[in-house]
């Protein structure tokens, strides 16, 4: 099951730097959502950046649980970076 959130921001013009500030708190407030609710996360992998050169349309934080985060765990083994 996948839940998607969205904060989108239109007709302003942000720095890059103003976009990494935002991105971040968007971040911790999602996660202080999950906390909030109690969420119960099996085996949680999170991937996020702030990195306008890498991927300039996404700011955020993606949090795979289950099956879905284990796949994704072993995806990111295979490029290099390890999970423990």
């Amino acid at each position: 099951m996948r839940s998607e959130f969205r904060f989108v921001i239109d007709g302003v013009d942000l720095s890059d730097e103003q976009k990494k500030i935002i991105g971040t708190a968007i971040q911790q407030a999602g996660l202080t959502a999950l906390r909030t609710v109690n969420a119960k996360l099996e085996s949680p992998v999170m991937v996020g950046h702030l990195i306008p050169e890498l991927r300039p349309e996404w700011y955020g934080l993606l949090i795979g649980d289950g099956k879905f985060g284990r796949e994704l765990a072993e995806r990111i083994n295979d490029i290099g970076f390890y999970a423990r």
